[in-house]
């Protein structure tokens, strides 16, 4: 599935995107960094590229490129896959179970000297969604909060059908739910799949950790597990109380700790 080309840049590409013309406009892409609009620029950056800035891109499309700027993480993707590979290896899953994510387009990658990771683009297709799910649950204000009850059953089948096809997300929030058609028939698209992983069968634990990450009211918690795990939602519904706590009390440590390292290397 993975194979670079001559060059070593283009590593994938999806078949209905194998043509002449956008590996020129990839070429490009790699030569100019000023090709699309940076939308987001922190950890890592996502450039939108409109279909009329090359004549090798039919459709919008979105470039991820993952940085890495710790020490440790640099020397441990020279023996793992990048996770532009791995985004592009739960992307393909989803699509397997009719999960929807952004169509994986291409992955451009090159690496150096002892495998070092240069550089390394996940793109895939611009979905124009009306909000990030985040967006609207951290708002108590926010006019369609009350609405979150509603869409909680799809997003709960949803999860609950990634998770027995052995996938787990490993990040999975609000912030990476996109919400499309939100005004006729909501859909929901699942992002943000680097942490990803397959494995034959997750279990309760593996999957309640998951699912930690949300942060709904009780109710809509149970709205949630309803619909998740309909013959034993009881059951998981005061188990994942139980492991949000838990998580809960994990972040507060963490965030003291690095309070207290903060002001140690500061006085030293």
């Amino acid at each position: 599935m993975l194979k670079p080309d001559s060059n070593s840049k283009l590593l994938w590409i999806a078949k209905d995107w194998d043509n002449d013309a956008f590996r020129s406009f990839v070429n490009e892409f790699i030569k100019e960094n000023t090709i699309g609009r940076i939308v987001y620029n922190k950890r890592n950056s996502l450039i939108h590229i409109k279909s009329n800035i090359h004549k090798g891109i039919e459709e919008d499309i979105i470039a991820k490129e993952f940085r890495l700027k710790r020490k440790y993480d640099q020397l441990r993707f020279c023996f793992l896959n990048s996770k532009a590979v791995r985004s592009l290896k739960i992307a393909l899953a989803l699509e397997e179970i009719s999960i929807k994510t952004p169509k994986p387009v291409a992955i451009i990658e090159k690496r150096g000297k002892f495998n070092k990771i240069l550089y390394s683009y996940f793109i895939t297709e611009y979905i124009d969604y009306d909000y990030n799910l985040l967006d609207i649950v951290k708002d108590s204000n926010h006019p369609l909060r009350e609405e979150v009850i509603n869409f909680l059953p799809q997003i709960a089948q949803n999860i609950s059908k990634i998770h027995e096809a052995g996938i787990v997300h490993n990040d999975l929030h609000a912030g990476n739910i996109l919400v499309h058609n939100i005004a006729k028939n909501p859909e929901f698209y699942y992002i943000d799949l680097n942490r990803g992983r397959i494995k034959k069968e997750l279990s309760m634990k593996a999957r309640l950790k998951d699912l930690s990450r949300f942060k709904l009211n009780k109710d809509e918690w149970k709205v949630f597990m309803k619909n998740y795990a309909p013959n034993k939602h009881k059951d998981l519904l005061s188990l994942m109380l139980r492991q949000r706590e838990r998580r809960k009390r994990f972040l507060q440590l963490k965030r003291r700790l690095k309070r207290i390292c903060g002001k140690v290397k500061y006085k030293l």
